[in-house]
């Protein structure tokens, strides 16, 4: 596996999340749009105001998924480095992550990934190791294998 399988199958999973939400807030329209007036004005003014906070939650997910969409566009998967930094794909001795956008657990063609902001904790604690270094999670420590 090369770095672009890494970054193509985050973006996959960032794409498909966002083509989820936004189904999800046109069914929600649609939904408010078409609910009739009945006898019970009050009901009809909840449903309404349900409709707006739910649109309301799932464009702030909307609005934070594209924001990781501009996060990931700035890393370019043809550079590599010998020093973990961001944009670089850790492989451990149990997982392999790649220091990007914080999404946590992506699959992809059978192949399991940690998908990770370089500004969380195992971020933070592996930018500027190399091969051999170890990191410690939870309770175990890895060590470094490779860097791409």
């Amino acid at each position: 596996m090369n770095k672009q399988f890494y970054f193509d199958a985050t973006k996959a999973f960032l794409l498909k999340k966002i083509e989820v939400i936004e189904e999800a807030l046109k069914e929600t329209q649609s939904s408010a749009n078409s609910d009739t007036k009945s006898s019970a004005g009050d009901k009809h003014e909840t449903s309404r105001a349900m409709a707006h906070i739910e649109n309301e939650r799932l464009a702030g997910q909307l609005v934070v998924l594209q924001q990781q969409i501009e996060v990931l566009n700035k890393i370019n998967p043809s550079i590599s480095s010998v020093v973990v930094s961001f944009g670089s794909i850790v492989k451990t001795e149990s997982n392999t992550f790649f220091i990007s956008t914080g999404i946590g657990k992506v699959e992809n063609n059978g192949k399991l990934f940690f998908a990770i902001a370089s500004n969380s904790p195992i971020g933070k604690q592996m930018i500027g190791k190399v091969i051999g270094d170890k990191i410690v999670i939870g309770n175990s420590s890895q060590k470094i294998e490779k860097i791409l």
